[in-house]
């Protein structure tokens, strides 16, 4: 998929929950964010993550368990529903 119609560059995010499907991100930095990604229709090149979680859900879930079937481990550690998003300061 080209052509997104959201992109960033040399952005900042921190303690967000940040949707990856259908964005651009170029040279961001993610810090203490939940991370997710559904579809996999996204573009990230030189970004850094400090103490991100990713949330797979709908195909990426079942991509990821697939993995873990060829693998048998699992590639990500799977977010809990019931985890709180960011602790508690």
């Amino acid at each position: 998929m080209e052509g997104y119609k959201v992109q960033y560059k040399n952005s900042n995010f921190a303690k967000q929950r940040i949707l990856l499907d259908g964005k651009k991100f170029n040279h961001c930095e993610f810090k203490d964010c939940i991370i997710v990604l559904e579809k996999g229709e996204t573009d990230i090149s030189g970004c850094s993550f400090e103490n991100c979680k990713l949330m797979l859900t709908g195909n990426a879930y079942t991509i990821g368990k697939i993995i873990k079937l060829f693998t048998r481990q699992s590639p990500l550690k799977v977010l809990d529903i019931d985890e709180p998003l960011f602790e508690k300061t």
